[in-house]
């Protein structure tokens, strides 16, 4: 459970990291947005780290979900707090989405998609799926 809340607090404050880091260019125009990223390398290499390490944290929370929620459509025994602490990850992302709306969009896409490719549902002993 201390696992869960460590995960969701370095996804949170990596994410806000990031998008702080950033840079901002409205409108967007791509090559504006490449020239910043150069012209800035350190704030730039600062906030792919916090992208990376933040929806790796954020993928580890929606496995937590997803595997939760498979055990509870296969009447395993589910791990309620853990569950409940996972779903505390929507309001962080609504939050982030106040900040930037297309960061926090593909951060919220690479959390999704990774920590469903992380799920192992080869394991035999915790899930029969029929």
């Amino acid at each position: 459970m201390r696992r869960m809340l460590v995960w969701l607090l370095i996804g949170n404050v990596c994410g806000y990291l990031m998008i702080s880091w950033a840079p901002v260019v409205t409108p967007f125009v791509w090559t504006n947005f490449i020239t910043d990223f150069t012209f800035h390398p350190l704030r730039s290499f600062l906030a792919m780290v916090c992208f990376f390490v933040g929806f790796v944290a954020n993928a580890a929370v929606v496995r937590t979900f997803l595997e939760e929620a498979l055990c509870l459509l296969v009447r395993k025994p589910v791990r309620w707090q853990e569950w409940g602490l996972s779903v505390l990850l929507l309001p962080s992302f609504y939050w982030l989405f106040q900040l930037n709306e297309r960061l926090t969009l593909l951060f919220f896409l690479f959390s999704v998609a990774y920590g469903m490719i992380s799920i192992d549902l080869a394991d035999g002993r915790r899930y029969k799926i029929r």
